[in-house]
């Protein structure tokens, strides 16, 4: 379909307008944040890691500094490191397939309104094969309506772990049959890995890197 000459140039000025309102929304930053890690807290430099945090300064450690989703945590470079051991055994390591394991990310970043890792899993997520009409019910907090078996069951397991701190029986009685006991405590695993990281983005306030988009607040 071509756009007629108006059409387009309604939408440059609408694409325009989006871009200016991301730069004005970004501009307005609490006072208490940091410029470059855009959280209350710097980034480390690398040299500042001990040997502990190796494998984090491996991973992370781009142009002198520790950025990424371990940059906080690895103040305690013990932590970092663990916390990436925890991700190759409970992520990488783990039996969930791509899209389930894609999605139970995406569930765990909107529990704890993880920008970072949202913005990179939505894509690994519709890589995976994730319809986009999912990840907008996630991201949107949507009623589960009209979702097959399968990704109905991973979101309303992560928002009953993650928001309403109780699983029901017949919500892990569905996990177990569709992914088995390790499947389901992998679910746990890898949404709990990703958690924890959001929770070190809540407490410094960490906002979505200079041109990026922030999740949306939601009841």
């Amino acid at each position: 379909m071509t756009l007629s000459s108006s059409s387009q140039k309604w939408a440059a000025i609408l694409f325009a307008a989006s871009v200016s309102f991301i730069a004005y929304a970004q501009s307005k930053l609490p006072a208490d944040l940091d410029p470059q890690s855009r959280a209350r807290l710097p980034y480390l430099k690398s040299s500042d890691v001990d040997a502990k945090g190796k494998k984090v300064v491996d991973t992370f450690g781009k142009g002198g500094t520790v950025t990424g989703p371990l940059a906080f945590a690895t103040y305690n470079p013990a932590v970092g490191q663990a916390l990436l051991d925890l991700h190759d055994a409970a992520v990488t390591g783990g039996t969930l397939d791509a899209h389930t394991r894609e999605l139970a990310i995406l569930v765990a970043c909107r529990a704890t309104n993880y920008n970072l890792e949202w913005n990179g899993h939505e894509a690994s997520g519709l890589k995976a094969g994730i319809d986009a009409k999912v990840i907008d019910v996630v991201r949107l907090n949507r009623p589960l309506t009209g979702l097959n078996e399968k990704d109905a069951a991973v979101i309303r397991f992560g928002r009953q772990l993650l928001n309403d701190k109780k699983v029901d029986s017949a919500t892990f009685a569905k996990v177990v049959e569709l992914w088995g006991k390790r499947g389901a405590m992998d679910m746990v695993a890898a949404m709990n890995t990703y958690a924890v990281s959001g929770f070190f983005a809540i407490a410094v306030d960490e906002h979505s890197a200079e041109g990026k988009p922030e999740l949306p607040a939601v009841k």
